[in-house]
């Protein structure tokens, strides 16, 4: 008996040791291809077309992100990214936020309907509303411009409308009793007091929209067309596809690196706050 009991942390030890041990490993699969990706942009042509495996170049260099603006208009790529995902995310706030105060804090009939109505919208595949998407924007002759990305992209917003209300509803009623007595309506509760004290929420809202925007690439690729028109995810392909490219994958994986610069750095910024939002609406992943 004695024996079983001192076995016991130690097989316990043994068990957390091995669980720790997968995780890593999952871990480093994960990261992999971003080392590689890293790795290749600094590589010159010689190094990469190299047989075998070669994680550290044996003479980085730096020329491969200047060729990849040469062949292709990657600055241009870089400010159609930043105005769709930046255009993006302010319409996706500028409709969830009034949507969640509704839900949350005002009382018309139907609320609850509308709401589930909302939220049903999360289940329905994309697929589904590409082609209604796309005639309606090609009647509007939005095709091939950032509108007809943009606009329909913040239709999008269910996820972020569900998330605010989720923190909306800690907020203790008194506040909105007060303000209501004071005499202010429903917008200058909205802004006066729903706002200033959901700010973490509308970060993470922030973050999450601007990313999902950034990394977006159906939805581009079916409406942009000129070369220069497109997003980064988009522009990516014509590495492969360029006839042209087959010796430039040292700058198409030069342009890739900076393509996830920013999403990284965000994330990195404000991984604490995403996970505390979270917990603190009740959503548990």
């Amino acid at each position: 008996m004695v024996a079983a009991r001192r076995l016991l942390p130690i097989s316990r030890r043994l068990g957390h040791a091995a669980l720790h041990l997968l995780v890593i490993l999952l871990c480093l699969l994960t990261v992999f291809p971003l080392f590689w990706m890293l790795s290749t942009a600094f590589k010159p042509a010689t190094e990469v077309f190299r047989p075998g495996v070669q994680l550290i170049p044996d003479a980085p260099t730096l020329a491969n992100f200047p060729e990849a603006f040469r062949v292709f208009p990657i600055g241009w790529w870089f400010v159609n990214s930043t105005v769709i995902a930046v255009a993006t995310t302010l319409g996706k706030l500028a409709v969830s936020l009034p949507a969640a105060y509704a839900f949350t804090r005002l009382d018309f009939p139907g609320r609850r309907l509308c709401f589930s109505l909302v939220l049903g919208t999360m289940i329905v595949p994309f697929v589904v509303t590409v082609i209604p998407s796309y005639v309606i924007v090609a009647k509007l002759e939005w095709l091939n411009t950032r509108q007809g990305v943009i606009v329909p992209s913040i239709a999008h917003t269910a996820f972020y409308v569900f998330l605010l209300r989720q923190y909306i509803v800690t907020l203790p009623q008194e506040l909105f009793d007060a303000a209501r007595i004071d005499g202010a309506g429903p917008w200058t509760i909205l802004w006066r007091i729903v706002v200033p004290n959901v700010r973490p929420a509308i970060a993470v809202v922030t973050i999450l929209a601007f990313l999902a925007a950034w990394n977006q690439y159906i939805w581009p690729l079916l409406i942009l067309n000129d070369l220069d028109t497109k997003t980064l995810a988009v522009g990516m392909q014509f590495f492969a596809r360029n006839s042209d490219s087959t010796q430039l994958w040292g700058a198409m994986m030069a342009t890739a690196t900076l393509a996830t610069i920013p999403p990284l750095v965000l994330y990195a910024l404000a991984q604490k706050r995403i996970i505390s939002t979270f917990v603190t609406s009740g959503i548990k992943g």
